[in-house]
């Protein structure tokens, strides 16, 4: 290789070793000021918030639209889920969904998956769905700030139940089988099938698996059973809940009553 041609490769190979470590500094800057942007989001934090933002950003969201304007999109948080002092909304990302893209002419983008909760006053934090994102990131006034962003797909989360990890007698689950009635769906049928129970209330059937002696999940959905027992173990009430709330309480029915 001629004198002329080694340092045109080794000038290529040094630009290449450059442009990689700009980029890994963009990835690393933009991944900071993006988690501080949630931090700022989580806690109602407006004056953050619009230092994180361009001027001219614009958020495209899929069940409300287009908001542009810095000075919009703040009022749309101030006003909207940071509006209510008894909720709380909390945004939680998927890590491992992340990835960034380095764009040319001090752009970049991240996209990926997150998750919101919700939390209200003198409850427990519950998961309300998730939904995609992707926010280009523009370098603006010495500092990364979002300039455009997506959020949309929003859903629940796919359930995924619990492992199996407990097995109960078979006398055990009897005691738990019979009708139980709901003031709100009426009959709700508990009978014994092998190492657990299934449950049928109008066309909805469902299979139930213990966590404990009293309490089962469903294997279909977010759903779990307390079966609260009298002194001799037999139950008398069935509590439903769903998303760690009571939907349901269905009293005990005496078989002897519903042949009359």
């Amino acid at each position: 290789m001629g004198i002329g041609k080694l340092a045109l490769a080794l000038s290529v190979l040094v630009g290449f070793e450059a442009c990689g470590a700009t980029a890994q500094e963009d990835e690393a800057q933009v991944r900071s000021a993006d988690a501080a942007f949630w931090e700022a989001y989580n806690a109602c934090d407006m004056q953050a918030i619009a230092g994180l933002l361009t001027a001219d950003v614009e958020f495209y969201h899929d069940k409300t639209g287009l908001t542009t304007s810095r000075a919009a999109v703040v009022d749309s948080l101030r006003y909207g889920p940071c509006a209510d002092e008894t909720l709380r909304l909390r945004r939680e990302a998927l890590n491992d969904s992340i990835a960034f893209h380095p764009l040319k002419g001090g752009y970049a983008m991240l996209s990926g998956r997150h998750r919101f909760y919700v939390q209200e006053r003198d409850k427990t934090e519950r998961l309300d769905g998730q939904a995609d994102f992707t926010t280009v990131w523009k370098f603006a006034d010495g500092r990364w700030r979002m300039h455009r962003v997506l959020s949309y797909a929003h859903g629940p989360v796919p359930y995924t139940p619990p492992p199996r990890t407990t097995t109960l007698p078979v006398a055990v689950l009897q005691r738990y089988a019979g009708h139980y009635r709901s003031p709100r769906i009426g009959i709700i049928q508990i009978a014994v099938a092998g190492d657990h129970l299934t449950l049928t209330a109008g066309s909805f059937i469902a299979t139930l698996y213990p966590q404990s002696t009293t309490r089962f999940f469903a294997m279909e959905r977010d759903l779990r059973f307390d079966f609260e027992t009298n002194g001799d173990g037999l139950s008398k009430t069935l509590v439903v809940y769903e998303n760690d709330v009571v939907s349901e309480r269905a009293m005990r029915e005496d078989p002897a009553a519903r042949e009359q």
